[in-house]
């Protein structure tokens, strides 16, 4: 499995193939098949506000063009409806950002697991 598709699939960046959430906002403490700590230090996580603005910057951008392109109504509307469809996606952002802080950390460093 390539590594795009185990950032996709939410998959372990060392084995690339153990999940890393077990639940809808629940992650894994370990990778279960390589046993990787995903969560190195308290504070680890901080890293991935950048990855998560990385994500919700442009999917917030896309949002607003394409409610603009479908309905071509005034600017208020389109930022209200934008926005309300940029919370409703929020948690995905929030899960992928952590899946790709974590392979970030991984490419950077692999040898702390």
């Amino acid at each position: 499995m390539g590594r795009l598709i185990a950032m996709v699939a939410s998959r372990c960046p060392r084995c690339l193939k153990g999940r890393v959430w077990r639940g809808p906002f629940r992650i894994n403490q370990v990778c279960p098949v390589c046993g990787l700590l995903f969560e190195r230090e308290q504070g680890y996580w901080t890293g991935a506000m950048v990855a998560s603005y990385a994500l919700g910057v442009p999917l917030l951008a896309a949002l607003l063009f394409g409610v603009w392109v479908a309905t071509r109504w005034d600017v208020t509307a389109v930022l209200i409806t934008a926005d309300a469809l940029f919370i409703a996606a929020a948690p995905f952002v929030w899960r992928y950002s952590r899946v790709v802080w974590l392979h970030l950390d991984w490419l950077l460093d692999p040898i702390h697991g």
